[in-house]
């Protein structure tokens, strides 16, 4: 078996994010403005605060904390994809709000010096990184001292289910879809996870919540669309494997999504972490 690819894997995302980045805004919107809430909630951000949202998609915590940190504040996204940076950019034009900018951008590589943030933001970004440490020295490096980091992680396949019933049968269909070393949504799922790769990356003042957020959808076939509208990393899989185990994914999801029936609805939970650090750097 092929081992794991970093620059390769960031090839795929730049471009299956981008092309997919309507969809993900049609699709995931509703779903990531509740998962983004305790996020921004957990940064307590105040007037004239400068704010990085790393991995920024289309915009959503950084419209959010946009009016937060008014008048003197600004928030700044970005995003490995330029398609997302380019979404997020028209949706804030759209809305008039104007101490945003976002611009595409790695992660790992982050354009920008030393000490030029109060607060970074990740919504459910870090999992995408290919190398974790290196995002969140990153994130340690931008912030100013004793600056403040707030970032959010799927819990365990069992708890954030509206992804890990799609992540098992992934597993089940097509196990080859699994590479060693590739980035996992559940990486940092478990307990103490997130908390310990902080406390290695510096970080203090580390502290974690655990919520749950329902998705509702009217059907089986509701919920596999939504899944698939905002996953481009499913859409290319879905393209690239035999089509007959193509379409035992799909059935096998719509079958697992009944188990989640409640009167006319399917109402799946997906509980997600937020952790805060602090930075500690002498800035």
């Amino acid at each position: 078996m092929a081992g794991f690819d970093a620059d390769n894997y960031k090839r795929i995302e730049r471009e299956v994010y981008s092309a997919t980045s309507g969809s993900y805004e049609k699709y995931g919107s509703r779903n990531f403005e509740a998962y983004a809430g305790p996020l921004v909630d957990a940064a307590f951000l105040k007037p004239g605060e400068h704010v990085l949202d790393v991995a920024c998609g289309p915009g959503i915590p950084s419209l959010m904390a946009a009016p937060l940190v008014t008048p003197a504040g600004s928030i700044t996204g970005i995003d490995l994809a330029p398609g997302m940076a380019e979404l997020a950019s028209e949706k804030a034009r759209s809305r008039g709000v104007a101490n945003v900018s976002f611009r595409q951008g790695d992660a790992e590589d982050l354009p920008f010096p030393e000490g030029a943030f109060d607060v970074v933001l990740c919504n459910h970004g870090l999992v995408h990184t290919t190398d974790r440490k290196k995002a969140l020295q990153e994130m340690r490096r931008v912030l100013k001292g004793n600056g403040r980091l707030a970032l959010s992680v799927w819990s365990t396949p069992d708890k954030a289910c509206v992804v890990g019933v799609i992540a098992g049968v992934i597993r089940e269909v097509w196990p080859a879809a699994i590479v060693p070393g590739a980035p996992m949504w559940f990486d940092f799922g478990a307990p103490g996870a997130i908390e310990k790769v902080l406390a290695d990356t510096g970080f203090s003042h580390i502290e974690t919540s655990r919520f749950t957020i329902f998705m509702e959808a009217a059907s089986p076939q509701e919920y596999w669309e939504a899944v698939l509208g905002i996953s481009g990393r499913l859409q290319m899989l879905l393209k690239n494997i035999p089509p007959d185990a193509a379409e035992r994914v799909r059935d096998s999801v719509l079958t697992a999504a009944e188990n989640f029936r409640s009167g006319d609805i399917i109402r799946m939970p997906c509980e997600e972490v937020i952790a805060t650090a602090r930075s500690s750097n002498p800035h």
